[in-house]
């Protein structure tokens, strides 16, 4: 503060993914949000901290030091969130607590069910943070007159313009070893709707979410929630827009520069990147039209790709989702030339296109996900494909589908399959519609049994393979994240703790359906 007024202090506490206070799988990833809005904070010349969960959550933290504690987490995460409010409280924290992230979809909730929450921030930060931090003294004093209303999607020249929080050696433990995402944009590019009727959800048929105007396609007559049926991005944050290449470039250099090793180019759609260039200033709101901006996209990768790090391969960069009605030959050599070896994500969620087009209002299906994954294959790429069983509506036809196209994807070498549970989020057009999985019970096991031995069979292929992994240890044991990604390995025939954070080569000598273990062969660099 100015003329020698008390500093005012942030903390942001990442409870992302921690669900009851444990996380259960991913435990090497960080988001960006949590980055994103450290950053915000940072730049408008404010005090901040950045702490992983882990860090804070525990009596002898001091949190009594920072005036506003603002809490990212997602909607499975309420138990951390609790842990963290019980400490807050018994701490005698007097300060201003904020919560945000997917979260924030159930402001209500949070706001009647946990007083020592203040406010809760919808959606994207940048502009209703901004306003607190314009007027902090009428927050601190709760002066400000709260606005209920939509989330507020932040324009692609502020995205590009604000600087995430790169000093990440203080705010995550195994700092060197984390996979960091960085996002290459923000919000989905597909805003069409379920088309059903049944209880709250009564489409008309109006195809409006499906018409070749894409500014109409943001709107619903009977207001179903656009995107997936099960997901809140679109709703939440609205179309994709893409960061320039200058800014995802500096933030890439500078998290390497404080000993980041593995960067994931954050995106629900990589292949949505540049898209929004070609249609401007229309709105992409279409999922699978126009194609791949390949000029942009080649420019990002090759652009990062000049970075010194990167091109020495001592930091590897690689990408998460796509879209497989965007996957061309053309788009898939670019990726190949600047990610070969990688592993790549594809959301197929049923094996019906006709319920995964009407039922979801994803209007992807095998024969799309088909052509990715041998095209992937052919360009050295390593597909993994997301499956979901539990939907609403999900009709016993559409899982003896699903089984048959997890054996086809099998049998073209795909090397994970992923099966989630459906799960009732806030936000969603499914949201309000009561579902019975019990009726289907014996099809989710053979689909969950037909998933595991696709698994296993692919992770045979592993045995008497050298694998490049990055160190950590824990609780006396060793554990193995490859370079490239894939399965964590356990690693045999180390003990000293001195080389966690180290690159290592390790031998795979035994899987499971879950598993990987691997012995020791040598330290590659540290």
């Amino acid at each position: 503060m100015v003329g020698g007024a008390p500093i005012t202090r942030f903390l942001v506490i990442d409870a992302l993914a921690r669900a009851k206070g444990k996380r259960y799988s991913t435990f090497d990833v960080v988001g960006a949000g949590p980055r994103v809005v450290a950053g915000l904070i940072a730049n408008h010349s404010f005090h901040v901290e950045l702490k992983a969960y882990e860090l804070v959550s525990n009596t002898s933290f001091r949190f009594n030091k920072y005036d506003f504690i603002l809490i990212s987490a997602m909607s499975s995460d309420k138990g951390a969130l609790e842990n963290l409010l019980s400490i807050l409280e018994h701490s005698g924290y007097k300060g201003i607590v904020i919560v945000g992230g997917p979260i924030s979809v159930e402001y209500e909730y949070l706001l009647k069910n946990y007083p020592r929450i203040d406010y809760v921030i919808l959606g994207e930060a940048e502009i209703p943070l901004t306003k607190i931090l314009e007027y902090l003294e009428d927050f601190v004093e709760k002066k400000y007159e709260v606005v209920k209303s939509p989330p507020t999607h932040t324009p692609a020249n502020l995205l590009s313009k604000n600087k995430p929080w790169t000093n990440i050696s203080e705010s995550y433990p195994n700092y060197k070893v984390n996979r960091y995402y960085v996002e290459v944009l923000r919000g989905c590019s597909n805003y069409q709707r379920p088309r059903i009727k049944y209880g709250n959800l009564n489409c008309i048929d109006c195809l409006m979410c499906k018409n070749d105007d894409l500014e109409k396609r943001l709107i619903c007559p009977v207001n179903i929630p656009p995107g997936c049926g099960f997901c809140s991005v679109p709703y939440l944050f609205g179309p994709a827009r893409s960061r320039s290449v200058d800014s995802i470039v500096e933030e890439i250099k500078d998290l390497i520069e404080n000993g980041a090793k593995r960067i994931v180019l954050s995106a629900p759609d990589f292949l949505d990147y540049g898209r929004d260039w070609i249609i401007k200033p229309k709105p992409l709101t279409n999922p699978c039209h126009p194609p791949p901006n390949i000029e942009a996209i080649n420019q990002l990768l090759s652009s990062i790709h000049d970075i010194p790090e990167v091109k020495k391969g001592v930091v590897k960069i690689m990408i998460e989702n796509v879209k497989a009605c965007l996957v061309n030959e053309d788009v898939v050599k670019v990726l190949a030339k600047y990610l070969r070896g990688t592993t790549v994500h594809i959301g197929l969620e049923t094996g019906s296109f006709s319920f995964n087009e009407k039922y979801l209002g994803k209007p992807i299906g095998p024969q799309h996900v088909f052509k990715a994954v041998s095209l992937f294959k052919r360009y050295g790429l390593r597909p993994y494909i997301y499956l979901i069983y539990g939907f609403p509506f999900m009709s016993k036809e559409v899982y003896i589908d699903t089984i048959n196209v997890v054996k086809k994807l099998g049998a073209m070498g795909v090397e994970k399959i992923t099966l989630y549970k459906y799960v009732k989020l806030p936000g969603t057009a499914f949201e309000n519609i009561e579902y019975d999985v019990k009726s289907r019970e014996k099809l989710v096991t053979k689909l969950k049994r037909v998933v595991n031995r696709v698994n296993l069979e692919n992770k045979r292929s592993f045995v008497k393979k050298e694998l490049e992994v990055f160190l950590v240890y824990s609780n006396g044991k060793y554990y193995g994240y490859p370079v490239n990604h894939g399965p964590v390995v356990y690693v045999k025939g180390l003990d000293n703790p001195k080389y966690s954070g180290c690159k290592a080569l390790v031998k795979i000598y035994d899987v499971d359906v879950r598993n990987i273990w691997g012995r020791f062969l040598r330290i590659i660099s540290c």
